[in-house]
């Protein structure tokens, strides 16, 4: 359960240039706009970003987008996925508590000083001002206790792919003498069937 340290900002959810609008207006159809922190979603945007703001990106090697997540708490929509993410130009994961060792970190010299160079540091800020303005950048400590949290699949689209797998075979078997028909349903194809005809 990684706690990061990370200098950068939070880059909203909403808005026009916030993450869920930038997720739609580049197609990135497989992106989940709640949590950036997912291997693939962090993995679209990055390489979405490196073809529209390659002199920005280009110039923040370590660039990384973090959440902060607690899978205990359920208190609220917004425990589940916070209105905002985190645009890291540098992060740091901290050792667990109990973790031997540590950083060796003076914390008042890391906080004086960004870990970036200034063209590092100017990109950082290029970006905030496009799709983030007015938000603060500097050091952040943020929790995440699942960064690659599951996302189970949505059930309309297993139920959708099951059905043109179905027609894509019943295509393709245009040849072949009709299959016996049998009283067994999957579960799922029972449940849709009973909604359709209700």
């Amino acid at each position: 359960m990684p706690v990061y340290m990370l200098y950068g900002f939070r880059w909203p959810r909403a808005g026009f240039t916030g993450i869920r609008v930038y997720i739609v207006l580049n197609n990135l159809e497989d992106a989940t706009a709640e949590y950036l922190q997912q291997p693939l979603t962090h993995q679209l945007v990055l390489g979405s970003l490196k073809k529209n703001e390659p002199g920005i990106v280009s110039r923040i090697p370590d660039l990384r987008f973090i959440e902060q997540y607690d899978p205990d708490d359920v208190s609220s929509e917004a425990a589940v996925s916070k209105p905002f993410a985190y645009v890291a130009g540098k992060v740091i994961t901290m050792p667990d508590a109990g973790a031997a060792g540590s950083l060796g970190l003076d914390a008042e010299e890391l906080v004086k000083k960004s870990g970036l160079d200034q063209d590092a540091t100017d990109a950082l800020t290029e970006f905030r001002d496009k799709y983030a303005a007015g938000e603060k950048i500097g050091w952040w400590i943020v929790y995440n206790g699942d960064p690659e949290r599951y996302f189970p699949p949505n059930e309309e689209e297993d139920e959708e792919s099951l059905m043109d797998e179905d027609m894509d075979e019943s295509e393709d078997s245009s040849e072949q003498p009709p299959a016996t028909p049998t009283a067994f349903l999957p579960e799922k194809l029972s449940r849709f069937f009973a909604r359709k005809s209700g």
